[in-house]
């Protein structure tokens, strides 16, 4: 049997280029997966899976078991409404080359309209397939993207050869990059920049292994496995260990298609600089692992990954000129380090009065003076000393002015702490400051101390409050100032130092700094926390439901917000017990009778207790009253929201008794407004808790 003959086959697409950035690849792969899925499904071609690889030059799909024939397709086109102007019939016939009797009348939502379907017969993949590169390639989206002289496509960087197998068998088509400029699919492509050989692919099943022949691992898993494992083998042998750092090993993972990993020595005089400094002048500039002791300290050793394939002269020579570059970084760093210690917090303090934070929100200095005010409040609550909390405040910047932080921009807040302890701040002040920029994203490390913690916390309080006081609020995907951020950095710290003030006064000593009186910004920062805490519990597989029951609650910013957390922790754990189940039923049962008689919320009608006819009316009042003593007494108390909700759930079973025996619904009105208010105020005292309407059953 002929090969195009099968009903299935495999696919390989390769786009082949100049080295496309890091930072881009792994997006780059997700997107291109993709595309292609939706415009396959799209044209009716069924696959099994997918594959994607992604490196510095290749970014490549194989797609298994993708069918070879198009599925035939039924297309139907509604024409004019019956009963339309005859042009507007004809015209809907000559466009489709149809006479009336191809139609039929359908009923429709808005009314009965002329249809027409078309059966197409599927066409063979390999037609279809140079339609769908065009269309990816014009879809796909970077970050950033370049196009060369004579071109109008634009890709990360300059797009070379598209190599097309469906089947085994060269796919015929191209794509156009310019006027009379056009790039033809081929069966070949290219291995490792040291000899750039073409490489035919007859076999998409040997694919991967011909490139790895020439010096191209493909798979990103396995080039970064690679290098650990050399890494490994370089440094178990002299017992030493990688300085773990997974976003280097990311990066540089997508800078090389065959890992050779070396080892080079750094100077001992630069081993006296403080290891942040060493490690991120190893980092930023170029892209070097540190390596540890035993006991986590820096050795004067240090790893870089090349792309030049392993030879031992040229090795040895990479090495010396890799050593030779960073020692000419380091006495850089070295001669800043000496600059920067040689001056005092005054003289940054000077420095900082002249560096503007932002138009419209002063200098930098201004906003350690707007923070030093707030540290007063906010260190009662984190059980900080007030006087250390201020200093720590005032300092927090004076590094913004430093030669390193200028250099290494990565170093900010920890050269503060290494320059206020060497000016004589204690301990525990230093420690603040160069925790205070943490966490840094949204899986980033917390500070450890509360000091940090509560510094970090009113700096990013100050920096929300300031923008959004000048209108600077993201919107959409925009967030140039990075707020986002500051408001999961605030949210994280509150929830993992169990903070317990409420929203409402989470800004309202900042807002004072700015001379801030508007309620309206007030609610918009609340409102910009509460969505960012929403988040960071939908992160943690909290349901949505439950959490929209806390947060939907109408005082929500006078809660304080440990409450918030436990009642969302404990709703959480009970919500599948029987218990809860049986609660929810009923109180839903409750709520909806209320709804249906649209009983005015703040109905004027007093409960008559000589109108009850049983027992069940006497026991819903008393349970009521118990409940709200409860509620009342204990509603702001931390520890008492799990008996409280206990004590909800109780109530169960006298809604249950009450709905088995009495008739809300009586026929004289008095007496079913009497009943039906004794099931509100019920219902109004539960719903403090939470809107546990909200929930799902």
């Amino acid at each position: 049997m002929n090969k195009n003959e099968r009903l299935k086959g495999d696919l390989l697409v390769e786009f082949f280029s100049e080295e496309i950035p890091a930072r881009m690849q792994v997006g780059s792969g997700d997107q291109l997966e993709d595309l292609f899925r939706k415009n396959l499904v799209s044209r009716d071609i069924n696959f099994n899976s997918c594959k994607i690889y992604t490196g510095p030059r290749h970014l490549a799909i194989i797609i298994r078991d993708i069918d070879l024939i198009q599925k035939n397709q039924v297309i139907e086109k509604r024409g004019p409404r019956l009963g339309s102007d005859e042009r507007a019939i004809n015209g809907f016939l000559k466009a489709n080359n149809i006479s009336l009797s191809d139609t039929i009348i359908k009923n429709t939502n808005n009314g009965d309209f002329y249809f027409y379907s078309q059966n197409l017969i599927g066409a063979n993949s390999a037609k279809i397939l140079p339609d769908i590169i065009n269309q990816i390639i014009r879809g796909f989206v970077w970050s950033k993207s370049q196009r060369w002289a004579y071109s109008d496509l634009k890709w990360a960087r300059p797009l070379r050869n598209i190599l097309i197998l469906l089947n085994d068998e060269l796919v015929e088509g191209k794509i156009k990059i310019g006027n009379n400029t056009y790039l033809e699919f081929t069966n070949y492509t290219f291995g490792h920049r040291h000899n750039e050989q073409k490489i035919i692919v007859k076999n998409i099943n040997e694919y991967e292994r011909l490139l790895n022949n020439h010096n191209v691992i493909l798979d990103r898993e396995i080039r970064k496995n690679n290098i650990l494992n050399d890494i490994g083998l370089l440094l178990n042998k002299k017992h030493l260990q990688l300085k773990q750092d997974n976003s280097l090993l990311d990066e540089i993972t997508g800078l090389v298609e065959f890992p050779n990993v070396m080892l080079g020595s750094i100077d001992n005089e630069f081993m006296s600089l403080p290891p942040e400094v060493l490690s991120t002048a190893m980092k930023v500039h170029q892209k070097y692992f540190s390596i540890i002791d035993n006991n986590n300290k820096l050795v004067p050793k240090f790893l870089f990954v090349s792309n030049a394939l392993s030879e031992e002269n040229r090795n040895i020579s990479i090495t010396e000129g890799n050593e030779r570059v960073l020692r000419a970084r380091l006495s850089d760093a070295s001669f800043f380090w000496k600059v920067d210690t040689s001056n005092s917090l005054d003289h940054y303090n000077k420095k900082i009065e002249k560096i503007l934070f932002y138009e419209g929100l002063g200098s930098i200095f201004d906003k350690t003076l707007r923070i030093s005010k707030i540290s007063n409040y906010f260190s009662t609550h984190f059980n900080e000393d007030a006087s250390l909390a201020k200093e720590a405040a005032l300092l927090s910047k004076v590094d913004l002015a430093s030669e390193i932080v200028g250099e290494f921009p990565e170093l900010q807040g920890i050269m503060g702490g290494y320059y206020s302890k060497i000016n004589g701040s204690s301990n525990s002040v230093s420690i603040a400051i160069s925790e205070h920029y943490k966490p840094k994203g949204f899986a980033d490390d917390m500070p450890k101390t509360n000091l940090g913690a509560m510094l970090s916390m009113i700096d990013n309080i100050d920096t929300l409050t300031g923008f959004f006081g000048i209108n600077k609020k993201p919107s959409g995907s925009k967030d140039p100032f990075a707020l986002r951020r500051s408001g999961f950095s605030i949210v994280k710290i509150m929830i993992e130092f169990k903070l317990n003030f409420c929203i409402s006064d989470l800004f309202t000593e900042s807002l004072n700094t700015f001379n801030n009186s508007s309620e309206i910004i007030k609610t918009e920062l609340q409102a910009f926390i509460v969505d960012k805490f929403s988040f960071i519990l939908k992160k943690e597989g909290l349901r949505d439901d439950i959490i929209e029951s806390i947060i939907s609650l109408p005082d929500l910013y006078k809660i304080p917000f440990q409450v918030l957390c436990k009642r969302i922790k404990y709703i959480n754990n009970m919500y599948k017990t029987e218990e809860f189940k049986f609660f929810l039923s009923n109180f839903k049962r409750l709520n909806n009778i209320i709804k249906a008689n649209q009983l005015q919320e703040n109905s004027k009608i007093k409960i008559n207790k000589n109108l009850f006819q049983g027992s069940e009316e006497e026991g819903i009042f008393d349970v009521t009253n118990n409940l709200r003593l409860e509620i009342i007494n204990n509603k702001d108390e931390v520890e008492k929201q799990e008996n409280i909700l206990k004590e909800i759930i109780k109530i169960s079973d006298a809604i249950d008794v009450f709905f088995e025996k009495i008739i809300v619904n009586h026929e004289d009105d008095i007496i079913k407004n009497n009943r039906l208010m004794l099931l509100v105020n019920l219902r109004n005292i539960i719903i403090q808790y939470s809107k546990f309407s909200l929930l799902e059953d």
